[in-house]
């Protein structure tokens, strides 16, 4: 076992020194996009400040690190964050305390990148539909439950 913080601290580290990492994703905060153990995600230093749909690292308060999507900014240059799995917005965030923005995702085992079909949904449409979340993560799940047990007749 290895601890997470420890860990990411680590990697905070490689970035600040200019190189990019990859790192798994944990946690369910950031489905349907990105999915605990089976993606992960290219980080670097951020070279400009963050926009709306960016991925960002950043770090809270607490000392923990969290990968969310940035929902808005503020006149002050604070980001205000959220999961896609999430309704709630987290900030403000002062911009000093954002480590790295995703540049690239490995979903499903595929790489993928700003430009891409899925990159640009979750970045735009599904941030947009931020209010209606909760409705749209059950029929989700739903809708995988029913392809994972149904069986189809013919």
């Amino acid at each position: 076992m290895v601890d997470t913080q420890r860990y990411l601290s680590e990697l905070v580290g490689l970035i600040r020194q200019g190189q990019q990492v990859t790192i798994p994703v944990a946690g369910s905060s950031m489905t349907p996009f990105l999915a605990d153990g089976r993606d992960r995600v290219l980080l670097r230093l951020p070279d400009s400040p963050l926009k709306r749909g960016d991925i960002a690292l950043f770090r809270r308060q607490s000392g923990s690190y969290i990968l969310h999507r940035v929902c808005r900014t503020d006149s002050d240059g604070n980001y205000y964050f959220a999961g896609d799995a999430q309704r709630s917005v987290e900030g403000p965030v002062p911009a000093g305390r954002t480590v790295a923005v995703a540049i690239r995702a490995e979903r499903k085992g595929r790489w993928i990148g700003p430009g891409s079909f899925w990159w640009e949904f979750f970045a735009t449409v599904w941030l947009t539909l931020l209010p209606l979340r909760p409705l749209l993560l059950k029929i989700y799940g739903m809708f995988r439950r029913f392809g994972k047990g149904g069986s189809s007749d013919g």
